[in-house]
């Protein structure tokens, strides 16, 4: 049953991904193809069974989220129309913290099997502490959201992110809910991309409006 639910999510991040290359919204969807990798090697952990080919493809799921979870800080900054010193940082901080799941998640990766209900998985063995560039990037995207709800009444993305940082609290004792929290964090920032109207997660420029001066994103 807990396998059919990571593939559920997998479609489900899958659906929130094509959301975002429509919008060419092109971090959010390399992070999506990433989560979506991520549930459905989970969800076919017990068919494939234990052995090489499993575990390979479980260290893909872990050099996903090494590369690209961070990401989601560049996303945050573009959505907080930062000005040019904090895009600066938050380039800063996000290549410190691929450099970190580098070495943490990749270079000292020691993959073990794991069971939990009806899936089987490979976890790192190496593991100390949570996350950090996770956690850093979740907190970073919490205080974007906290900006835009009040810079313009949109306080989506701040739910989804306290969300996102409860599901991963609760993931350590149930899994799949680190996963779901995950699925509803892109999808409110895909939701706050479109809600954005500035064209700035887009390769399209903004248009301009005859009479006053605004903006708008999804084209």
């Amino acid at each position: 049953m807990v396998s059919v639910i990571f593939a559920v999510l997998a479609v489900g991040v899958l659906g929130v991904g094509l959301a975002a290359a429509r919008l060419r919204a092109w971090i959010v969807t390399v992070v999506a193809g990433a989560l979506v990798y991520d549930n459905g090697v989970i969800a076919l952990g017990r068919p494939i069974g234990e052995g090489d080919l499993l575990e390979g493809l479980n260290a893909g799921r872990f050099v996903g989220h090494a590369l690209f979870t961070p990401l989601l800080i560049v996303a945050g900054a573009i959505l907080a129309r930062a000005g040019r010193r904090l895009m600066t940082a938050a380039a800063g901080l996000t290549a410190v913290l691929v450099a970190l799941g580098i070495f943490t998640d990749i270079a000292r990766l020691r993959l073990v099997p794991e069971r939990y209900a009806d899936t089987l998985r490979y976890v790192n063995d190496a593991a100390a502490g949570p996350p950090v560039p996770a956690v850093v990037a979740i907190l970073v995207l919490i205080g974007v959201g906290v900006v835009l709800w009040r810079r313009d009444g949109w306080p989506w993305l701040f739910a989804g992110a306290v969300a996102m940082f409860g599901a991963a609290a609760a993931g350590f004792a149930v899994p799949w809910l680190g996963n779901l929290g995950e699925l509803v964090l892109l999808t409110t920032v895909v939701l706050t991309i479109r809600h954005d109207r500035s064209g700035r997660l887009t390769d399209r420029p903004p248009r301009r409006a005859t009479a006053t001066a605004t903006t708008d994103v999804a084209g």
